[in-house]
């Protein structure tokens, strides 16, 4: 990626972009390295160790899907990060609570038999 689609992607200068790879001038802000992690797919503490600033961390990378994703929340605004977590929330609570029915003896008591939904649902506000 170029010096000027990494800047653009993050919403930052190609002059300023040029002194933090160079260690030019003031070292840049927690605002501005999370925009370069998100611009590139990664997160904070990747870019940390890869300054050599810390050292270990967990083991588990992640995918490239979770970074593109992780980038694409971080561009949301507040509305748009709370839909998207009520929504996580939502799919999460259903993925997980799905147990297998019991078998029915005829068709009269499928009728009365109705699936209990428990966690969140779609239309819950925030908790």
């Amino acid at each position: 990626m170029s010096q000027r689609g990494l800047a653009d992607r993050a919403g930052i200068s190609r002059s300023y972009l040029c002194d933090i790879e160079r260690g030019r001038g003031s070292q840049p802000s927690i605002e501005t390295l999370d925009k370069l992690a998100a611009a590139l797919g990664y997160s904070r503490n990747d870019m940390l160790r890869a300054g050599g600033l810390i050292e270990g961390g967990p083991t588990d990378r992640p995918s490239d899907d979770e970074r593109r994703l992780l980038a694409v929340f971080r561009d949301l605004d507040d509305a748009g990060k709370s839909l998207v977590m009520r929504f996580a929330r939502f799919v999460h609570a259903d993925e997980h609570s799905w147990v297998q029915a019991g078998f029915q003896v005829d068709d009269t008591d499928a009728a009365s038999v109705s699936p209990a939904q428990s966690g969140p649902t779609l239309f819950d506000l925030d908790s």
